[in-house]
């Protein structure tokens, strides 16, 4: 939609908006879902820490809107963000967790949804305590 938006020469400010608001919700569940239960394996902890420092850089690289003067860098270090995860990480986490785990990941995921669908933001904090599952850094 972002890129339709962008070529048709239509305003993408609420299609870029989206976009962040949906991309942090996604930052969330991964830390607060995936990323609680992978820290649990060892070589693997530094790495996550890594990735949500990269959250933390893309959500303030993209703070500033459509035109955003850092805009065009967080959008390259998403799509590196991205393959690291994809290639790097996930690969080792998906046959690593048990079953009890991928289900903990699953209540987290569905009580940041919640949150995100009541119309709110909300600290990883915030929807850990929802979930009901340990504690966040990130």
């Amino acid at each position: 939609m972002l890129h339709d938006a962008l070529h048709d020469g239509a305003d993408a400010t609420t299609v870029f908006a989206e976009f962040v608001r949906l991309l942090q919700m996604h930052a969330a569940k991964e830390e607060i879902g995936l990323f609680e239960q992978a820290r649990l394996l060892e070589p693997l902890a530094d790495q996550i820490e890594v990735l949500c420092r990269e959250h933390a850089d893309l959500h303030r690289g993209l703070a500033g809107g459509l035109t955003g003067e850092d805009v065009p860098d967080a959008l390259r270090l998403l799509v590196t963000h991205i393959d690291d995860e994809e290639y790097d990480l996930f690969p080792h986490i998906f046959h690593a967790l048990d079953p009890e785990q991928w289900e903990e990941i699953d209540l987290a995921h569905r009580a940041i949804e919640a949150v995100w669908d009541d119309g709110e933001k909300t600290s990883p904090a915030t929807a850990t305590a929802s979930a009901g599952t340990g504690s966040v850094t990130s």
